[in-house]
């Protein structure tokens, strides 16, 4: 008998999980900010589509904090979806297709601040 392991997921999360002390915030668009850690997601990992994606999803949402989630579903396609604080679907969009590195990245919209879970409790 053999036991099958999962693959270990490779997650933006993980390598981006130093980020423990406030930062300088900056401007984004429609009057959103965006932490030092997401900026240098952004740039280093080249998703600046992705923060336009969850900006557009915007005025379709209630709710002040967002938990969103991008991951992989098979080779390049990818799923992007978004609950609220209590695990509730609030959006979703399936069968993206882009060449990305990563096999997942979650991030939160906190009012009108885009930042990672590991920064979402150093800013009110």
């Amino acid at each position: 008998m053999s036991i099958k392991r999962n693959k270990k997921r490779n997650s933006v999360n993980t390598l981006y999980d130093s980020y423990t002390s406030t930062e300088e915030l900056f401007e984004f668009k429609e009057g959103y900010k965006l932490t030092k850690g997401i900026v240098d997601v952004s740039n280093e990992e080249d998703c600046s589509w992705l923060l336009e994606i969850i900006l557009e999803e915007q005025p379709k949402l209630n709710s002040e904090i967002q938990h969103w989630h991008f991951k992989r579903v098979e080779g390049n396609i990818f799923r992007l979806y978004c609950t609220d604080e209590n695990g509730i679907l609030l959006t979703e969009k399936n069968d993206i297709t882009i060449p990305f590195y990563f096999d997942d990245l979650f991030l939160l919209v906190k009012k009108n601040l885009l930042c990672l879970p590991i920064e979402s409790k150093m800013y009110a």
